[in-house]
């Protein structure tokens, strides 16, 4: 197998998820740009403060959909994508941490002490084929991010803005397999006002109502609302504890109080990159041309 393109490296699953996204895989054009963007996502690594990977950062509401965008740019850019919510809850499933499951369970959010642990465990776990890490759901508040600096050189720090009422939406929909950990979501986002269009992410064996997308009626339209839905692998697909409606609305207000600052920050270095949901998963090939166009500078 050839290894020096991310796109010709990737699996067939992979490959299949691209081509059913739009991107143009293949041609001159697309193997010549992401040659490019194997040199710039390393970029930073002489000037980081440590012998860590240099890092991507991406933001947004819990619920804008930033994870799923994250996980299709890292193996475009041979990125190491995680998230530090991932990482807290798999350190919930340890015996020890039954307090503090109970208490992500229930919408709070980890002592810092906690995430820096799991953070620093995790940067270091990078590995060097990797061109930088992708973290997802880090830094929340201007503290964090500082402390973020001293960790590793962050490179570019992408946002993603979806509002509020269709992240509400979206997170009614949400599921996930606790088998293969796929995600998928059942709520179709119709906004011709806001031109935000976002379809649903359903398993193979699944079609969505023609008439629910055909009609466009309501801005947000649930098409598999409190039914059981299995994924491709046959295993149920389950809800998320903390997608509660309640949960969700207060981690948004939390969110948008803390948020603007880390913002601030980047943007004060000319690493902030905004990116507004139109079609989702769609937008990735557009995303991933402004990203490179971001670090190639003016």
């Amino acid at each position: 197998m050839v290894t020096f393109s991310p796109f010709l490296a990737v699996s067939d699953r992979h490959l299949q998820c691209k081509l059913a996204k739009g991107l143009r895989l293949g041609s001159s054009r697309t193997i010549k740009r992401v040659a490019a963007y194997d040199a710039l996502a390393a970029r930073g690594t002489a000037s980081a403060p440590s012998m860590l990977r240099p890092a991507w950062i991406i933001l947004g509401p819990p619920g804008s959909g930033k994870g799923t965008y994250a996980g299709l740019l890292a193996p475009m850019l041979r990125l190491d994508h995680f998230s530090t919510g991932d990482l807290a809850r798999q350190a919930m499933q340890e015996p020890g941490n039954a307090a503090l499951k109970r208490q992500l369970d229930s919408g709070g959010l980890l002592p810092q002490g906690v995430i820096l642990k799991l953070l620093q465990e995790r940067l270091r776990a990078v590995p060097p084929s990797a061109s930088a890490a992708l973290i997802d759901g880090f830094p929340r508040t201007l503290d964090q991010a500082k402390m973020l600096d001293t960790l590793c050189s962050v490179s570019i720090a992408v946002q993603i803005i979806l509002k509020d009422e269709h992240i509400l939406a979206k997170i009614d929909g949400r599921l996930a397999c606790q088998s293969c950990k796929r995600g998928f979501n059942t709520v179709l986002v119709h906004d011709e006002q806001d031109q935000v269009f976002m379809p649903p992410i359903l398993p193979k064996n699944m079609v969505s109502p023609a008439a629910a997308i055909s009609s466009g009626s309501g801005t947000q339209v649930n098409l598999f609302p409190g039914q059981n839905l299995f994924c491709d692998c046959g295993a149920q697909l389950e809800r998320r504890p903390d997608d509660a409606v309640g949960i969700a609305k207060a981690r948004l207000e939390r969110h948008h109080a803390e948020t603007g600052a880390v913002l601030d920050h980047y943007a004060r270095q000319g690493k902030l990159l905004q990116h507004f949901v139109q079609y989702g998963v769609q937008d990735m090939d557009t995303l991933a041309e402004r990203i490179r166009r971001h670090l190639e500078g003016p």
